[in-house]
């Protein structure tokens, strides 16, 4: 048995890690060129890589310069939160669905009285948690990179979560499917990361501290 110490949270990414976000792209791409937002669309993806990674002092300054970043920044940010957000929740809750392994390990995880955290990249986390079938109150708390002051791997926005839990980032296990963004933000923070792979079954050992 691994002498290493329980984690006091798990903190699971969203998009990719509890469900298979597979064609997600293609699909937001469809829907949003039959609306004519396509361009509003690339550019916001076109900003978001930019942006990653950048610490910002609140999210009130992320979002200001987030949409600085497009020729209309008073017509993207309508978009963004009256179309574009909506229309993601929209096609998780037709098309996808929560991992069936899920429901199982988060409640394994709370029986050792261990914490559950989401923490995504994007906003509508509860909205589109509960689009795949997730009860956000399963969870102990919900994050959003932006409200933390930045887009993974943004190391300002782990130390923050970390604040907000109470704990130090040595206590926490991130679990991601991406080693460029939730492995490279654990990393920042000295935080333990397990990459998840897509269609697997994580193994549950807490006293070892991995899935």
């Amino acid at each position: 048995m691994s002498s290493q110490p329980l984690p006091k949270v798990v903190i699971f990414d969203l998009d990719g890690t509890l469900y298979d976000k597979k064609a997600l792209a293609r699909r937001l791409i469809l829907s949003s060129l039959l609306r004519g937002d396509l361009p509003l669309l690339r550019r916001e993806q076109q900003v978001r890589k930019k942006l990653r990674g950048t610490p910002f002092d609140s999210e009130e300054q992320f979002y200001e310069t987030f949409f600085s970043e497009f020729p209309n920044p008073v017509q993207a940010r309508r978009w963004y939160f009256q179309r574009y957000m909506p229309l993601m929740v929209r096609i998780l809750q037709k098309h996808y669905q929560l991992y069936a392994w899920v429901p199982e390990i988060v409640k394994q995880i709370q029986e050792q009285h261990v914490k559950v955290v989401i923490f995504s990249d994007y906003g509508c986390v509860s909205e589109k948690l509960q689009a795949i079938g997730f009860d956000p109150r399963w969870a102990d708390a919900l994050f959003d990179a932006p409200s933390l002051g930045g887009l993974k791997p943004c190391k300002e926005s782990f130390a923050k979560l970390c604040e907000k839990m109470g704990v130090a980032p040595q206590e926490c296990l991130m679990v991601g499917d991406r080693r460029d963004t939730d492995g490279l933000g654990a990393a920042a923070v000295e935080m333990p990361f397990l990459l998840y792979v897509r269609g697997s079954r994580p193994r549950i050992d807490l006293d070892a501290r991995h899935l």
